[in-house]
């Protein structure tokens, strides 16, 4: 069960410290068309940097959802990005959209391989 949650979520090593690492995101988000939408900052709740990035883009959420039976996406909407601080450094976590994709048919699959494009370039922002 680990290894496939491994498979979902995907993971990469942050080459910046926790503040560079939102801030690149957020720049690279807007940079792409998308909005960060949701910024959310866990650090006293939790005593280690931690952090949550939501991030949309109205074109692509709009198309998610247009058809009714198309709607249960809407429990992974917005996409969400976390960014916390492991043992070796600072993590940008995120579902693996790619992989999703692949798990959904027709045009909302399609859309769901775009969707992973833009969170791919969102994450190379940090390595």
């Amino acid at each position: 069960m680990e290894e496939m949650m491994r498979q979902i979520v995907r993971g990469v090593k942050s080459r910046y410290g926790f503040e560079e690492t939102i801030e690149r995101l957020k720049k690279k988000t807007e940079e792409l068309g998308w909005s960060v939408i949701g910024e959310y900052d866990f650090r006293e709740k939790v005593g280690i940097d931690f952090a949550i990035l939501e991030v949309c883009n109205r074109e692509f959420a709009t198309k998610a959802i247009s058809k009714p039976e198309n709607r249960w996406i809407s429990a992974m909407m917005p996409c969400k990005f976390s960014v916390i601080e492991m043992p070796d450094g600072i993590y940008v976590f995120g579902v693996n959209m790619r992989l999703f994709a692949e798990m959904v048919s027709g045009e909302l699959g399609e859309l769901l391989s775009e969707v992973a494009e833009i969170d791919e370039k969102i994450i190379s922002a940090v390595f």
